[in-house]
């Protein structure tokens, strides 16, 4: 099979390393390119929308269009119950403004530590086709933050990037005990949020390859 030139409309480089070890885990003949490296501001999209599938896929759809190649977006939210579901959409800037300490400081000793990670992953072609995989990750809310040393930093925090893996160090899911963040990457393939919809992404794009190829 000859090699898929997969452009992911992001800027933050550690999506594009987390895709790029899902297609190397599956040892599929797809490369990973930034489409914001290539195509510059014309790959960049405004966030809109009131959930992960709808920013997703308004994104894709808006890129694909003005590049005029598929291309592949990603977006999670993240649901905390006691918060009202808050941050919700605005996970990324509740992030960048109080990190994950906030989410620990508003809940304070609340029993109730229920959340979810929502992630949705759209792929979509300037001619109209579209292919959205939605993950949702239920669990709870830890304590205090707990990581694993020396991880990649879409699953962890480290030194140079201290919100690396977003709130993995302090979500639990549930059947486990431990957070996102001190699970290893090749378990993450099958626990994270990210890392369902990119693996179901490119059994799709293999599939859809072969078909193309047969015609």
């Amino acid at each position: 099979m000859a090699s898929i030139d997969l452009f992911f409309a992001t800027g933050n480089s550690a999506k594009l390393a987390q895709l790029a070890f899902v297609v190397s885990h599956l040892r599929a003949p797809i490369k990973v390119i930034s489409a914001q490296e290539r195509f510059g501001d014309a790959a960049k999209y405004e966030e809109s929308g009131s959930s992960a599938r709808m920013i997703s896929v308004r994104g894709a759809q808006e890129v694909a269009q003005r590049i005029g190649v598929p291309v592949v977006v990603e977006d999670s939210t993240f649901h905390v119950n006691a918060l009202d579901d808050q941050p919700g959409i605005h996970a990324g800037q509740y992030l960048k403004e109080h990190g994950r300490q906030g989410i620990l400081d508003a809940l304070g000793e609340n029993a109730n530590r229920y959340a979810e990670i929502i992630s949705a992953v759209t792929w979509a072609h300037p001619q109209g086709d579209i292919q959205t995989f939605v993950q949702v990750v239920r669990g709870h809310i830890a304590r205090r933050e707990w990581v694993v040393n020396g991880m990649p930093d879409w699953i962890g925090p480290s030194p140079e990037n201290p919100l690396g893996g977003g709130y993995n160090a302090i979500f639990i899911p549930q059947g486990d005990t431990r957070t996102l963040a001190e699970v290893r990457p090749t378990e993450s393939i099958k626990m994270g949020y990210r890392e369902p919809n990119f693996c179901a992404l490119v059994y799709f794009l293999m599939a859809r390859s072969r078909s193309q190829r047969d015609v």
